[in-house]
């Protein structure tokens, strides 16, 4: 039973003799109603706010300030990040405390039978989220030296009566009658019974040292409720606090197709779709917004599932700051930024029913929890937030390591090189006779994993696109000794065998297609969802993810693959409404389990390897990428536009995740084969092209670029990407990106060394690039001190211009060139 007392503080004070104006009685376990079992025995301990009502979290870098007080929801009057003011708020000129005028409930639920407060804001006034109310607060820290996250959840509650339109309540039982007469109801007292209503957890986690947040939402009621959209964050920023202005502040997004993937780009938000309707005369909440989704699985197959808002001031008072955001899903997402009454938000959803036709029912048995995002926040510019967002990425990779008991082979898998024969290469067409020589190849440039890509398993040259499913390896294409005997010469070399697989699908030809029963696919109105060709497996049934998982350990057993590259290029649509309240919450299930099956396979198997690929990038979320080990970053096979998708990969991707090719060939010139190979050192170089037709030169030129990749591998660990010359333009001439050591991290190197790559595809020839005078900068590849690699890219000049730029001088303005500098300090 909950008992809530919604009362003045000396109210509260009166009847419990305490500071908070919100009170709860635990269940018998002594936790509050809402915990769930796995925190019996002390892990969380209660937390109570303050007198004023409210509460303070967080791990010493982030802090989150909450108000409980009142009739009204939780609500986030601060949040503060590093180098940002005090979370208590900013002291004006009179004394007062400012905190933010009109802060927005920390979680907004659309329940079907009360939906909106307003029917232009369908997902940011929501009915079941303003009637919540405080219930309790309980918090974690960890052990001492420990990686694992701070954590509080904050338990609200509505009920049933709330939840009903025009007063309509649910009939009570006479087990709920009687109970209610045997209850003391005085007037300063409300009581509500835990089984009847809606009760909503809020989930927040910080790892120790990072001005980041990852915060998810438990939705739980005995009675059927209906659920068309829950809030994962939904987070007020704090511009009254910073004196910010949204006069003052930018948007950056991120758009995406095939091939031309992380193309990010940024406007001021007055000049998007968050117009200034002149409040002042026209109160209330905007329904201005700027939003993006994406629907069905390829979660970046349009716009990246992230954000980020930088905020600047027009007063002397005013301190800048950024927010970054990410939604860790494998499915359909929704964000929004818009304005209040006054200020900022910024909200994140999962699946919702408007856009994707999810709904789920509540009710006993059936709890839901929402999908997880992160976001970031600190004072300075974007960059600051991009730094503490790849900061977080590093950390749930980690933690997602331990938690599968491979932390030692994560490690070890971070400094490994591969090489793919597909990209401007075999395209697919794998041979024994073509393989041979790109082995050999391979190992003298010094790969530590040779991939076969897509067609391995072809016996029918080339038409397995619909007969897919089996994966057995082909039966002419490998000689006498077969496959198995591709992949001992691939081991004699030196290299670990890698395969490109495609495990989601069976096409229509192939017999699974026949042998597996129904229930193992995706399928709407009663027949199985096809695409291309291809029907796609669900992974919440046992019969399609036992198929899966004996494929893999096949693999692994018969040919011994350490190295497996995951495709996906097609997508089921919107769902399945096989067991299912809705299709988007078949995809939803659908989704969570494939992600459990990877864990399955990686606590098997952690010594393997997995690339997540989707037609290139197409499903580049961190609901994958914490666990996998690189991420295709594209399938593009022009260098010139490979080099703005690898430039702007830094706001979506690990460095040490962004798997971008460099596929350098005999026939290219100098310059243009140092271009393709430059693309791929500061991230995680992906080596294609015919190694095996190089000359001495050239293969000098790809050891140089392979040498240099290991030495940042090393190091990359430490280093967060930056853009010297503003955030880079998809069509531009110029691109520039670097790896540095962040300014607020303690770096164990003595001698720390950054790295910026700088392509010129057209225009001027030479570019200013932002270095404090207290920095040298040198170029390292192609390497000056052995020029006979690359003769005719000669070395670029380096200018300093004034005490913050230097200006970088193509050696020739009559082709697209690129270059790698180290900078060091002077």
């Amino acid at each position: 039973m909950i008992r809530r007392y919604l009362n003045t503080v000396e109210e509260s004070k009166m009847i419990s003799g305490a500071g908070a104006m919100n009170l709860v009685c635990p269940r018998e376990d002594g936790l509050p109603y809402g915990m769930p079992e796995e925190y019996a025995g002390g892990a969380m301990n209660l937390v109570c706010p303050r007198e004023d009502g409210r509460l303070e979290w967080g791990n010493g870098v982030v802090s989150m300030l909450f108000d409980t007080a009142g009739d009204s929801p939780v609500r986030l009057c601060n949040v503060a990040g590093r180098g940002m003011g005090p979370i208590g708020g900013r002291v004006a000129d009179d004394g007062r405390t400012v905190l933010e005028r009109d802060p927005r409930p920390i979680v907004e639920v659309r329940a079907a039978n009360t939906g909106s407060q307003d029917n232009r804001l369908t997902l940011i006034a929501t009915v079941a989220g303003s009637v919540l109310r405080f219930v309790s607060a309980a918090a974690s820290e960890p052990e001492e030296g420990s990686a694992e996250p701070y954590r509080l959840e904050i338990v609200q509650f509505a009920s049933y009566a709330e939840l009903e339109p025009h007063g309509r309540a649910f009939e009570p039982t006479a087990a709920e009658r009687a109970e209610a007469a045997a209850q003391p109801s005085p007037e300063t007292v409300r009581h509500a019974d835990a089984t009847a209503g809606l009760v909503v957890t809020s989930v927040f986690e910080a790892f120790p040292g990072l001005s980041a947040v990852r915060t998810y939402t438990r939705l739980s009621s005995a009675r059927p409720l209906p659920i068309e959209a829950v809030s994962s964050l939904n987070l007020t920023v704090p511009m009254r606090v910073n004196c910010g202005s949204i006069d003052h502040s930018r948007v950056f997004w991120g758009d995406s197709a095939w091939a031309v993937e992380n193309d990010w780009r940024s406007r001021p938000l007055r000049d998007v779709s968050v117009r200034n309707r002149n409040q002042v005369i026209n109160p209330g909440q905007s329904s201005s917004r700027f939003a993006m989704s994406s629907a069905s699985t390829w979660s970046t197959g349009v716009h990246e599932p992230a954000g980020i808002v930088q905020v600047e001031g027009s007063r002397r008072q005013s301190r800048d700051f950024s927010v970054m955001w990410q939604i860790e899903h494998n499915g359909p997402w929704e964000w929004e930024v818009g304005e209040d009454d006054p200020g900022l938000h910024i909200s994140a959803f999962g699946p919702e029913y408007q856009d994707h036709h999810w709904y789920t029912e509540l009710g006993e048995g059936h709890d839901f929890e929402s999908v997880p995002v992160s976001f970031a926040i600190s004072a300075g510019d974007w960059q600051q937030s991009v730094a503490e967002m790849t900061l977080q990425r590093r950390a749930l990779r980690a933690a997602k390591a331990r938690e599968l008991g491979r932390s030692e082979q994560f490690e070890r898998t971070q400094g490994l090189v591969i090489y793919n024969d597909y990209m401007n290469t075999l395209f697919g067409d794998p041979r024994l006779e073509k393989e041979l020589p790109l082995v050999e190849g391979a190992a003298r440039v010094g790969a530590d994993i040779f991939c076969i890509d897509a067609g391995w398993y072809d016996s029918t040259d080339g038409g397995w696109w619909d007969m897919v499913g089996e994966w057995q390896a082909s039966t002419n294409r490998f000689g006498e000794a077969g496959l198995k005997g591709l992949a001992d010469t691939i081991r004699a070399h030196g290299m670990g065998l890698g395969l490109w697989l495609e495990p989601e699908v069976i096409g229509v030809k192939s017999p699974l297609a026949q042998s597996l029963p129904d229930d193992a696919f995706f399928q709407r109105h009663g027949v199985r969802v096809c695409d291309s060709g291809r029907y796609l497996l669900d992974f919440r049934s046992p019969a399609a993810r036992e198929h899966v998982t004996r494929t893999v350990d096949r693999l692994i057993d018969d040919f011994g693959a350490v190295f497996f590259k995951f495709d996906y290029n097609t997508t089921p649509g919107v769902g399945t409404d096989v067991d299912a309240r809705s299709v988007g919450e078949g995809l939803l299930g659908h989704c969570r389990a494939y992600l459990d099956w990877l864990d399955d396979l990686r606590r098997r198997h952690p010594d393997v390897m997995i690339e997540n690929c989707g037609s290139g990038a197409m499903r580049a979320d961190y609901a994958q990428l914490q666990r996998l080990d690189l991420q295709s970053t594209s399938d593009q096979c022009d260098p010139l536009i490979y080099a703005a998708i690898a430039a702007g990969a830094g706001l979506t991707i690990l460095p040490e995740q962004q798997g971008n090719w460099g596929y350098a060939q005999q026939e290219m010139d100098d310059e243009t084969a140092v271009f393709t190979l430059a693309t791929g050192i500061l991230g995680r170089l992906y080596l294609s092209g015919f190694i095996d037709r190089m000359d001495e030169h050239r293969l000098a030129l790809v050891r140089d670029a392979v040498a240099l990749h290991r030495r940042v591998l090393t190091e990359q660990q430490e280093l967060v990407p930056f853009w010297p010359a503003r955030l880079p333009d998809f069509d531009g001439d110029w691109l520039v990106v670097g790896l540095r050591h962040p300014s607020f991290l303690p770096s164990e190197d003595d001698d720390p060394c950054d790295y910026i790559i700088v392509w010129r595809r057209g225009g001027t020839p030479s570019v200013n690039v932002s270095l404090s005078e207290d920095c040298h900068i040198e170029q390292i590849f192609p390497n000056p001190a052995v020029p006979e690699h690359a003769p005719d890219a000669k070395p670029w000049t380096v200018e300093r211009m004034d005490p913050e730029t230097v200006r970088l001088n193509a050696a020739t303005s009559k082709q697209p060139s690129a270059r790698i500098f180290a900078i060091r300090r002077a």
